[in-house]
């Protein structure tokens, strides 16, 4: 079951700026980081599902920044964390 099926959207959005408003730091931090990536290029905002192509072309781009050294490891990202 969907959560806004539960809740309409216009009361999650309600219920998020006051996760805002009350948040610390790292909750902020939490949440910019799921919004940037979800706008990103993850998902369409429009819903539409990426081509076969689209999937590619990413999976070949991140082999090859994975090949260059330019990715985080799981150690870095759990320092990364509690500074947040």
């Amino acid at each position: 079951m969907e959560i806004t099926s539960i809740m309409g959207a216009p009361k999650i959005k309600e219920e998020l700026y006051h996760f805002i408003e009350e948040g610390d730091a790292r909750l902020i931090k939490m949440l910019y980081a799921v919004a940037k990536e979800y706008t990103q290029d993850d998902y369409t905002l429009s819903g539409k599902p990426m081509t076969a192509n689209q999937l590619k072309t990413r999976v070949r781009d991140a082999k090859a920044r994975i090949a260059k050294g330019q990715y985080t490891t799981q150690d870095d990202l759990e320092k990364e964390m509690q500074e947040w």
